[in-house]
């Protein structure tokens, strides 16, 4: 209210209260509850099951029928932390599904994936949702040179969701019986998506352990 106005209203009120000298005036109120607000800082977390504990796999055994490795545990289930993988032979393919789990309570996030040992004797497929970003990674950390593969999820993946990165490795036509492979070993880690628009805008802010 402008105090023009304000004035011109509170003259006003005077004169009516000189023309009824002795008569009771009550203003009319009203009153709100009170607007609170409160500001408390989310988490960005993976799934702290102890079965699934944020990364984990299905379980593998090889089938009666095919003599191939298959999903043991079923659609949508994923119990075990490692699996072994013996008697390979040149081109086999093998199923191994490495799926990362976000907790129920966590906030958006961009989510990427370390790789460790891939090699030409074993080659992942990967899921059409992820991407490698190794190089970018390399640039946004200022990083020479590594030795392991960088993954990033084309799309956030939200509370209670989960994502699996890659499901088959094909074992290469040249192996041979005294051919040894190292472990392929997966991590993963999860970037808030607030703040930053796409994958790549998060790679500097990413840390495995």
């Amino acid at each position: 209210m402008k105090k023009t106005k304000l004035v011109t209203l509170l003259g006003a009120i005077s004169l009516i209260g000189a023309i009824g000298a002795g008569s009771t005036f009550a203003y009319l109120t009203s009153t709100t509850g009170t607007v609170t607000n409160t500001f408390t800082v989310g988490n960005v977390n993976f799934d702290d099951d102890p079965l699934t504990g944020g990364l984990s796999e299905s379980k593998v055994a090889r089938d009666e029928n095919s003599n191939l490795y298959v999903d043991a545990d079923g659609t949508g289930e994923w119990t075990v932390k490692e699996n072994k993988y013996e008697d390979l032979v040149a081109g086999e393919v093998v199923y191994k599904d490495p799926t990362v789990h976000m907790a129920d309570d966590s906030q958006d996030a961009w989510v990427f994936a370390k790789i460790v040992n891939e090699n030409p004797e074993l080659t992942i497929t990967y899921a059409s949702d992820w991407v490698d970003v190794t190089d970018a990674y390399k640039t946004a950390q200022n990083l020479n040179d590594i030795d392991y593969k960088v993954y990033a999820k084309k799309d956030v993946i939200s509370k209670s969701a989960h994502s699996t990165i890659f499901e088959e490795v094909t074992v290469g036509n040249n192996v041979t019986e005294d051919t040894t492979f190292t472990d392929i070993k997966v991590s993963a880690c999860a970037v808030q998506a607030a703040g930053f628009e796409n994958y790549t805008d998060a790679l500097a802010q990413v840390s495995f352990n």
